[in-house]
C-alpha cells in the first residue's frame, strides 16, 4: 500500500492505482465521520476511562457523549452464540432508556457519534464528558431516568459529577462513572422465622421498595413496589433462606453481658438487660419485659454484608417492641 501513495511532480501524468483511490476514501470517511461531530476529533482513550464497543439498537443517531442503556452482548456464549468469540473481545448492545428504571445504574457514555445499527466506543466505567440535565445545583450525582435520553443530576446515582457548565437543564459536565452502589437498599419486612435455639433472634422475609416522590401519585410519601414488568431486577427474599435478613440489634441478645446482683442467668432471656432493672430480679412472678420481632410492613434500610463463609447476607438495624407479659418467671433463668 505505502509504494502506492507516492508523490508525483508538475508535467507528470496522473495515474492513481486502484489501492491509492480507495485510501482516499478511506480518508475522506473518516474526516467526515469527524467533521459530523461539530469538528470534535475521534474517540481518543484517557488515562482513567475503560473503553467498550457498543451498538446502537436506540432506533435513533447517537451524538456523542449520548447515552445508552446497557442491555446484552452483541455475541453471547453457547449453542446459540459464539464462545470463542464471547471471550476474545467484549461487546455491549445498547438501548433507548425506557419508561421504567431498568437502566439505573446501568449505562454507557459514547465516546464518538455511533449511528443507529453501528458500532462505536462507549465509555463504561472511568472519567468522561458526558451531556446531564441538571436539575439542582447542588445535585452531585447523575444516572438514568425513566424515558430521557440524558443523564440527569440527583444527589445519588453511579456518576459522580467532577464538573459541570454553570446552570440548570442539559449541559456538559465531566462526571466519574462506576458501579451502581446496590448494597444499600430500601426494603419492607414480610414475616418472621425465630432462630432456633434462640429466646430473641428472627430472620425476616422482605422485599425492595423505594419512594414514592410523585406528589400527583395516590401512594405519595410511601414506599411502594411496581407491580408486573415494572419491577423485574427488584429484590426480594422470596422464601430464600440465604436471603433472609438479620436484625442487627437482636444480634447481641444470645450474649450473656456481664451483671451485678444475680441476675447473669436471667440475662440470655434479655428480660433484666434494661435501665433500673432491680437487684433481685426477677421476682417470682412478674410483669416481664419481653422483645417481639420488627412488625411486618416496617420498612427499613437493608445491606448486604459479606460472611466469614464469604457469603452474602442481609442485615438491617431496627429497634424491636417489648410488650409486658404476666408470668411466672422459669427458675431457669436466675443465676
Amino acid at each position: 500500500m505505502t509504494g502506492d501513495l507516492r508523490k508525483v511532480r508538475t508535467g507528470d501524468p496522473l495515474r492513481i492505482p486502484a489501492p491509492t483511490y480507495n485510501a482516499f476514501v478511506d480518508a475522506a470517511h473518516l474526516a467526515r465521520r469527524i467533521d459530523s461531530d461539530t469538528g470534535a476529533g475521534p474517540a481518543l482513550r484517557g488515562p482513567n476511562e475503560h473503553l467498550i464497543l457498543v451498538r446502537n439498537e436506540s432506533g435513533t443517531d447517537l451524538p456523542r457523549f449520548g447515552i445508552l442503556g446497557i442491555d446484552r452482548p452483541i455475541i453471547e456464549p453457547g449453542p446459540e452464540g459464539n464462545t470463542d468469540e464471547f471471550k476474545r473481545r467484549a461487546a455491549l448492545i445498547g438501548a433507548a432508556i425506557t419508561p421504567t428504571d431498568e437502566y439505573v445504574g446501568r449505562f454507557v457514555v459514547a465516546r464518538e457519534p455511533i449511528a443507529a445499527g453501528k458500532i462505536g466506543w462507549s465509555v463504561i466505567r472511568g472519567v468522561t464528558p458526558a451531556m446531564v440535565n441538571v436539575i439542582d445545583d447542588e445535585h452531585s450525582h447523575a444516572d438514568t431516568y425513566p424515558d430521557e435520553q440524558a443523564l440527569r443530576s440527583g444527589f445519588t446515582g453511579a456518576a459522580r459529577i467532577l464538573w459541570k457548565e454553570p446552570g440548570s437543564g442539559e449541559l456538559l459536565a465531566l462526571i466519574e462513572m462506576g458501579p451502581a452502589d446496590r448494597d444499600r437498599i430500601g426494603a419492607r419486612l414480610g414475616s418472621a422465622t425465630l432462630i432456633e435455639g434462640r429466646t430473641f433472634g428472627w430472620l425476616y422475609e422482605w422485599e425492595e421498595v423505594r419512594l414514592d416522590g410523585d406528589s400527583f401519585s395516590s401512594t405519595f410519601g410511601q414506599y411502594i413496589r411496581p407491580g408486573g414488568s415494572a419491577a423485574e431486577g427488584w429484590l426480594a427474599s422470596n422464601g430464600d433462606p440465604t436471603k433472609l435478613a438479620f436484625n442487627r440489634y437482636e444480634a447481641h441478645l444470645s450474649v450473656i453481658h456481664s451483671q451485678g446482683g444475680g441476675t447473669e442467668g436471667f440475662a440470655n432471656g434479655a428480660a433484666c438487660l434494661i435501665p433500673g432493672a432491680l437487684e433481685n430480679c426477677p421476682p417470682r412472678r412478674a410483669a416481664v419485659p419481653m422483645l417481639h420481632p420488627i412488625p411486618e410492613d416496617v420498612v427499613v434500610e437493608l445491606r448486604a454484608e459479606r460472611t466469614f463463609q464469604a457469603e452474602t447476607r442481609f442485615v438491617f438495624e431496627a429497634l424491636n417492641p417489648i410488650v409486658l407479659c404476666d408470668m411466672d418467671v422459669p427458675e431457669s433463668w436466675y443465676g
